[in-house]
């Protein structure tokens, strides 16, 4: 009498849903996540420089520059990774776009420690040119 062998059993070593894929497709899969990774650890560092930005002009904690950064992500729907490359470009000198100064500055203010970054197009920076 022949024994009945599961799938699961031929291939120990082949997850169950990668054994219906053709091998390009499984390749092709691997490359996306790693671009997906890629892209993820890029963003991780801008945030922890943003963070670092939010911590250096406040005094406040680790934790409380995320929240702070969170928020103002929150407030002006904007991603976290866009606000915290605006900050750090802030913190270089740049500018701050105008739609992400109301959101940066009010919180600032508000810790009573922070400087206010001038936005892009001010119109402080109108009348000097």
């Amino acid at each position: 009498m022949a024994e009945f062998t599961s799938p699961a059993r031929q291939a120990p070593d082949t997850p169950a849903g990668d054994r219906a894929k053709p091998p390009g497709d499984h390749e092709s899969e691997l490359q996306k996540r790693v671009r997906q990774l890629e892209q993820a650890l890029a963003s991780h560092a801008v945030i922890d420089r943003a963070c670092g930005v939010l911590i250096a002009w406040t005094r406040c904690s680790p934790e409380e520059a995320w929240q702070l950064l969170v928020r103002i992500s929150q407030h002006s729907n904007t991603k976290a990774r866009l606000v915290a490359e605006a900050l750090v470009t802030a913190a270089r000198g740049g500018q701050l776009p105008p739609e992400l100064h109301r959101h940066v500055r009010t919180p600032l203010t508000q810790t009573g420690r922070g400087p206010a970054p001038t936005p892009a197009h001010s119109p402080q920076q109108r009348e000097e040119r």
